[in-house]
C-alpha cells in the first residue's frame, strides 16, 4: 500500500514537471496606466514592475507607477492664467499570486501591494503681468489589490489587462491632508526569464 502511494506521488509529480518547467523565474512588466481616483480622470501615466516566482503560483512582486495631470486656469475679468501639474509617485511591493495551467496562453493573477507614495504638485501662472510659481510635495503610504491577465507563451506575454483598487494618502500637501481612492488599469508588455 505505502509503495502504490509512492509510486502514484512519482507518477503524479513527473506528470506535472511540464507545468512547472513553464513557469518564469522572473517576470519584468511595462506599460501604459489610467487611474481615476476620487473625482479626477488621469489619463497620462505608466505601470511598471519585476516579479520573481518562488514556484508555479506564488511569487514576490515589485510595482512602480507614474500619473501626471495638468490643468490651465484663465480669468479674463481679472487678468489671472495659471497652470497647475499634479504627479504621483507609487511604488509597492507584495505576494502575486499567479493561475497557470498547463500549455494555456491565458495567466491571469493577483496582487496585493503595499509602500508608498509620492504627491507633488506645481502651479505657475501670471496675475495681471506679474508671474508667481509655487510648488509643494508630500510622501505618503500607498495600497493596490487586483489582478490581470497575461496572454501569450514563451518569453514573451501581453498584459491585456491590469485593474487595481488603489488607495494612497497626502500628508499636508498645501496644508490638505487625506486619502484618495480609485481604481487604475493598465496594459503592456511582460518579458519572461527562466
Amino acid at each position: 500500500m505505502f509503495i502504490k502511494r509512492i509510486i502514484g506521488a512519482l507518477v503524479v509529480l513527473c506528470c506535472t514537471m511540464p507545468a512547472f518547467a513553464q513557469t518564469p523565474k522572473a517576470e519584468i512588466y511595462g506599460g501604459y496606466s489610467f487611474a481615476h481616483q476620487d473625482d479626477l480622470n488621469i489619463n497620462k501615466g505608466w505601470n511598471a514592475s519585476i516579479a520573481g516566482n518562488f514556484n508555479q503560483w506564488l511569487g514576490i512582486e515589485g510595482d512602480l507607477s507614474g500619473h501626471y495631470y495638468s490643468k490651465d486656469f484663465v480669468d479674463i475679468s481679472s487678468g489671472v492664467t495659471a497652470k497647475e501639474n499634479v504627479s504621483f509617485l507609487k511604488y509597492r511591493v507584495g505576494p502575486k499570486f499567479s493561475f497557470r495551467s498547463g500549455d494555456s496562453p491565458v495567466a491571469p493573477f493577483a496582487h496585493f501591494l503595499i509602500g508608498g507614495a509620492r504627491s507633488k504638485v506645481t502651479a505657475g501662472g501670471s496675475v495681471i503681468g506679474t508671474n508667481v510659481s509655487v510648488s509643494d510635495s508630500t510622501n505618503g503610504l500607498a495600497g493596490a489589490l487586483g489582478g490581470g491577465i497575461d496572454v501569450g507563451k514563451g518569453r514573451i506575454a501581453v498584459r491585456a489587462i491590469q485593474a487595481d483598487y488603489s488607495v494612497w494618502t497626502v500628508n499636508d500637501l498645501f496644508g490638505v491632508s487625506g486619502t484618495t481612492k480609485g481604481v487604475r488599469l493598465s496594459f503592456g508588455v511582460v518579458f519572461r526569464l527562466n
